[in-house]
């Protein structure tokens, strides 16, 4: 029942019903959301399964108990989240980790509520009252915790919500309620609970429910840090204070840090990540929080647990649950903030309440839908999250149907809270006593490095100890005591790709024996991390130990990351020597922040040391269609696919740097009927002594070349002398060795020359040659300009 505001003429139903449809899409949306993640086994083990199964455990009888970790321990050791005895009554229902779900939807929506009631009436507006509601649904930092496993932590946003909208209503006995609602969700929660006290005292002079409140705080804050979680937690001390090692060992002594060194504060907070993440929680609001500070400043314990830690994830609104404890103080902030400017605007335009009133409910509704459009998690949003449960995602229910309820598993982090309903449930690498082990090697192992469970399950087989029971598609379900221990063909399943159409199609062919056909690019633009599914074809029998090895590499030719950590976990476990002739294989790198522009390279390696040359397959037939344009490297040893460039949130290919090449200064030297100078750009136009000038050489190959020759480019003075020179390989993105380049490909190449200080002012000549290092000859100069063994570019004069 909506409460009444006291404005005359009462109020209308419409916007309370309103507000309810409005609450409701908001728990059916993120409720299906959630659950669409975690059937497409996207949820983790750490978080919803450590939750799960201590939940499932306290229903029957073992109260918090988990084994997640592998050691046998109740939760308290990790959160004082005594919440949990209220949530597994509802396991009554539903046992399962969707319950779990659909309560932390259920807790943010309801808290939706009281914001709308309380702001109707302070700006005695249903606009204003529906267009708070609606920001506060909008807050993308909500919507992401919504979506982020499941954390008791989240549940506190409605308690909270509801705690102070009743501290204003001056009701003690429901604040009581609600604030100890709150403090059962986490541990640092109670600190938000002392602060709601000092402004019941502060403002409202109401020091007996102030002081009751904050007396509250101060004990379960006391308590829960001082004695039950040393008491359960395995190292004697909170697990995560650790984040805070910069300020102190100890709760207190971190305070008394924060205290007595603001300076060191100061330069923790003045980050570019945590001052974003300020905009990223106060713009959604049209940073109508600061204005509504004093409100703002009851959620101060919660900035500052997220802002001071050394988890980049806490301070990231983006992502995480961590912002949830801070969003009731930005909406409550934005109310109060809202109701301080009604009064100044009207302080000095009498009269025009409603036209205030109107423009803030309409700015802070198109804000709120503006920020959701481009950075949002609802169907809103321009890159709305979406789940899809695949046909690998629904096998995995075959191999979960072969395990007994109440028998002990050890599983992999996507599959664990899948089944974490049962006394006995290890993450894996843990195993101790379990009877079952369930793995899905297709996935990327966010737990578990692909290397590490590999090991795992080769050691669980050769051990004697485990057979297999079941294999098809990645996924392996072993079983304590069966003796078969061979994996069924079946298994490499994941890694066969027929009829693969890929995003990229092309050519490329090494020494023979493999080839590439294409590739996708797949890129999360939300966390900008990009994996690359590259697929292969084997062209005959494959005897040796061949290493297929993508990487990337930036404009400085630097490689920025390859498959040495993050190794193809198809390779791993079907490598290409069991390949069949003709069948196509994917290959998957793991996702990886590359940076706003970079190349796709690819080589394959037949020893242990890329660096090494000699033992890398050579480079054979390339096709590929534009604007691909594949270039071949060091010798013909691997070969440059795509360039991609990051362009807002999304990657978008560019075409190669030497494929715009139209010199300002066009040219035609032939140098010894093996390459030709087409032109040449300066940079800058106007020299300076003591600067460096930038030398682009245009070149196109006449003739297939077998020698990497040098390029020297020389500055000579009024008198005849050399003044600068550059002398190196063509060089544009990487070193392009003339040993790769092809009949008719035109190649750019870039060379800088630093220009002494204390140059004299003059007009020099440029000069330009190619040269074979070994031998120090240079190639003549067939056609195109004088002859000789150089080429005369033009002058440049220096002031």
């Amino acid at each position: 029942m909506i409460p009444s505001s006291g404005v005359p003429g009462g109020r209308r139903r419409w916007p309370g019903a309103l507000a309810g449809i409005l609450v409701a899409l908001y728990i059916l949306t993120f409720t299906w959301l959630a659950i669409q993640r975690h059937a497409s086994f996207d949820s983790g083990g750490f978080d919803l399964g450590v939750y799960d199964q201590a939940v499932w455990n306290t229903l029957h009888g073992r109260i918090f108990f988990y084994t997640t970790t592998g050691q046998p321990l109740l939760h308290l050791s990790n959160h004082a989240d005594f919440i949990l005895l209220l949530l597994a009554p509802f396991y009554l229902i539903h046992s399962g980790p969707e319950t779990l779900l659909f309560l932390q939807a259920a807790a943010i929506g309801l808290g939706g509520l009281p914001l709308f009631w309380l702001g109707r009436e302070r700006l005695r507006s249903d606009l204003a009252g529906i267009s708070l509601l609606a920001a506060y649904l909008l807050l993308p930092t909500l919507q992401v915790a919504a979506l982020s496993d499941f954390h008791p932590s989240t549940l506190a946003v409605g308690f909270l919500m509801y705690a102070f909208y009743y501290l204003v209503k001056q009701k003690p006995v429901p604040v009581l309620l609600f604030a100890v609602l709150a403090m059962a969700c986490k541990e640092e929660l109670p600190l938000i609970v002392i602060f709601m006290g000092l402004y019941a005292g502060a403002r409202y002079r109401n020091w007996r429910l102030g002081l009751a409140t904050m007396g509250l705080g101060i004990t379960w804050f006391a308590v829960v840090m001082n004695w039950v979680i040393p008491a359960y937690s395995v190292t004697g001390r909170h697990l995560f204070l650790e984040y805070y090692s910069d300020l102190g060992a100890s709760p207190l002594e971190v305070v008394t840090t924060a205290i007595t060194r603001p300076g060191k504060v100061l330069e923790i907070l003045w980050q570019l990540p945590r001052l974003a993440y300020l905009r990223d929680v106060l713009v959604p609001f049209a940073l109508l929080p600061l204005l509504g500070l004093p409100v703002l400043l009851i959620g101060l314990p919660a900035f500052a647990i997220n802002m001071l830690s050394a988890n980049p994830a806490m301070y990231d609104a983006t992502m995480g649950h961590y912002g949830a404890d801070v969003a009731p103080w930005l909406a409550w902030g934005a109310l109060y903030g809202a109701v301080y400017f009604q009064q100044g605007a009207c302080h000095f335009w009498r009269g025009g309440q409603r036209w205030v009133t109107g423009a803030i409910g309409v700015l802070l509704l198109a804000v709120a839908l503006a920020w959701q459009v481009f950075y949002g998690y609802s169907p809103l949003a321009l890159d709305a999250p979406g789940w899809q449960v695949s046909p690998h995602d629904r096998l995995a229910q075959r191999f979960m149907d072969q395990i007994p309820p109440d028998a002990p598993l050890a599983a992999q982090g996507e599959l664990y809270p899948h089944l974490s309903d049962r006394r006995l449930a290890y993450h894996l690498p843990a195993v101790k006593d379990a009877e079952y082990v369930f793995a899905d090697v297709a996935s990327t192992t966010r737990t578990i490095h692909p290397n590490d469970l590999q090991k795992l399950v080769q050691g669980l087989l050769q051990s004697g100890q485990f057979g297999v029971q079941d294999a098809a598609d990645g996924y392996l379900l072993l079983r304590r005591g069966l003796s078969d221990r061979t994996i069924p063909d079946a298994f490499y399943g994941f890694a066969r790709a027929p009829g693969a159409q890929p995003q990229h199609s092309l050519q490329v062919t090494f020494g023979g024996s493999l080839r590439l056909l294409g590739f996708d690019v797949l890129d999360e633009p939300r966390r900008q991390e990009t994996a690359v599914r590259l697929y292969w074809q084997a062209l005959g029998p494959i005897k040796e130990n061949l290493r297929l090895y993508p990487f990337f590499v930036n404009g400085q030719g630097e490689v920025i990351e390859d498959t040495q950590q993050r190794p193809l976990i198809a390779q791993l476990w079907y490598p290409p020597r069991r390949w069949s002739p003709g069948e196509v294989i994917a290959t998957e790198t793991l996702p990886w922040p590359l940076g706003p522009a970079w190349s796709l390279a690819v080589g394959v390696l037949g020893g242990a040391n890329w660096t090494d040359w000699n033992q890398r397959l050579r480079v054979g037939e390339v096709k590929a269609d534009s604007p691909l344009a594949p270039r071949r490297f060091e010798a013909n040893t691997w070969v440059r696919l795509a360039t991609f460039e990051r362009q807002g949130r999304q990657l978008a290919m560019v075409a190669a740097a030497d494929q715009d090449l139209e010199p300002a200064h066009p040219l035609q030297a032939n140098l010894g009927n093996q390459l030709e100078l087409s032109g040449y750009d300066l940079s800058p136009d106007e020299v300076q002594a003591g600067q460096p000038l930038a030398v682009t050489l245009y070149w196109r190959a006449l003739a297939p070349m077998t020698l990497d020759y040098t390029v020297f480019v020389h500055l000579i003075g009024p008198d005849g002398q050399r003044a600068a020179q550059h002398d190196g390989e063509p060089w544009w993105e990487v070193g392009v060795p003339t040993s790769t380049w092809q009949p008719g490909e035109v190649v750019r190449d870039r060379h800088a020359l630093n220009l002494p200080a204390g140059l004299a002012p003059g007009t020099y000549r440029l000069q330009v040659g190619v040269y074979y290092w070994q031998t120090q000859q240079r190639l003549p100069v067939v056609a195109g300009a004088a002859a000789g063994d150089f080429v005369e570019l033009g002058s440049v004069t220096l002031p």
